[in-house]
């Protein structure tokens, strides 16, 4: 306020009509809230856009779905920073979150493609639109064969790695986090919410990087790593791996690693020593004591090959979900080459391969040259 301005006065109960109660709050609430701190409406501008429909609320944004007339014609998803949430620490998340996106280009990561202020001084960003389902929802409604879900998955590990190739750690990798739309008849994922990302880089994209308080748990602690839960500040991409490991767990067994229900009841400390101690059940150990999805193979496979293939998928899922970071895939491409070994019948990194378990291999490859053999072994 400038010196030229005439100071707020509040008016006394005497200068206020009489009203009823209801119709009071509202006017007192008039007086007392700026116009300039007003919620937004559809109908509302935002710098060149015009809001349509509400979608949702992040940790820090309203997400609307806005238009665009000129200078080009085109629809967003359009992130403004909530009422009410403009402190220091939130902004420089929502900065960071809009400079994270603005650095990548990728198709399984939503693209940036404006930015700027309200007329109140709030920032917002746009977004593509994603119109889609997020992950495990998209591949239960669709009942996706175990193949096309971990098709999927590679997807999202590409865009992973393509983040991780910027110097971005998303940190909080979720079925929620990552949208399934359908382009051209193609099923595509797109990573969204990099709004408490962390930059590794040294550029000035780390200056808006805030360390997570210790008592602070801004992941889903579902998904939690445990080097997170365990408060150690030095996290690194192999984190995000982790988070893969709970996705795919995800994706084969229809559950999370850890019981929904547990975590929830568990105290606070209980429940980061089970994320830093307790070792999850193979999903295939899930998937047995369930009626949920079956992962297994065509129909024309043994029960022992059955078998091998779902343990593959178990020792690949639990690798990536080791306690020791440095047991982990050291990539989310490392991850997903072990997927693309998994899906060729060939010998997969998760585990020092033996003699009978190369020759397994092999014989899945080769199935009609195997025939042949065993059959020209018949005949002499």
């Amino acid at each position: 306020m400038s010196s030229a301005d005439p100071p707020f006065i509040l008016p006394t109960p005497s200068a206020l009509p009489e009203l009823p109660d209801a119709v009071a709050a509202a006017v007192l609430n008039d007086l007392l809230m700026p116009r300039d701190i007003a919620t937004h409406e559809a109908g509302d501008w935002v710098g060149p856009f015009v809001l349509v429909e509400k979608l949702g609320d992040g940790g820090f944004g309203a997400v609307w779905l806005a238009e665009q007339e000129e200078p080009v014609q085109r629809t967003v998803a359009l992130k403004i920073l909530k009422l009410g949430m403009d402190t220091l620490e939130v902004m420089a998340r929502f900065e960071l979150e809009r400079r994270t996106l603005a650095l990548m280009d990728h198709p399984n990561i939503a693209k940036v493609l404006d930015a700027g202020a309200t007329a109140e001084g709030r920032p917002f960003f746009a977004m593509e639109v994603v119109r889609g389902l997020p992950l495990t929802k998209y591949c239960l409604v669709n009942a996706l064969s175990v193949e096309d879900r971990l098709r999927l998955f590679q997807g999202v590990c590409a865009g992973v790695q393509h983040a991780h190739q910027k110097g971005i750690i998303h940190r909080d990798l979720k079925p929620s986090n990552i949208l399934v739309t359908e382009i051209d008849g193609v099923a595509v994922p797109k990573i969204i919410d990099f709004g408490i990302a962390k930059a590794t880089t040294t550029d000035r994209l780390t200056e808006f990087t805030l360390v997570t308080r210790a008592d602070q748990l801004m992941v889903t602690p579902i998904y939690m790593r445990p080097e997170q839960a365990d408060a150690n500040p030095d996290i690194d991409t192999r984190s995000d791996v982790y988070s893969l490991g709970a996705l795919l767990y995800e994706l084969l067994s229809g559950q999370p690693p850890f019981d929904r229900k547990t975590l929830h009841l568990a105290g606070h400390e209980e429940m980061r020593r089970i994320i830093r101690e307790v070792q999850p059940k193979p999903p295939s150990w899930r998937i047995a004591r369930s009626d949920g999805f079956q992962p297994s193979a065509s129909d024309d496979m043994t029960a022992g090959s059955r078998h091998s293939l779902a343990k593959d998928l178990d020792l690949i899922t639990l690798h990536a979900l080791s306690k020791d970071r440095e047991r982990r895939y050291q990539s989310a491409t490392a991850l997903k080459e072990d997927i693309e070994h998994y899906l060729n019948h060939e010998p997969i990194s998760a585990r020092a391969p033996s003699a009978p378990y190369l020759l397994r291999s092999w014989v899945r490859r080769h199935r009609a040259l195997t025939a042949m053999i065993i059959g020209a072994l018949a005949l002499i």
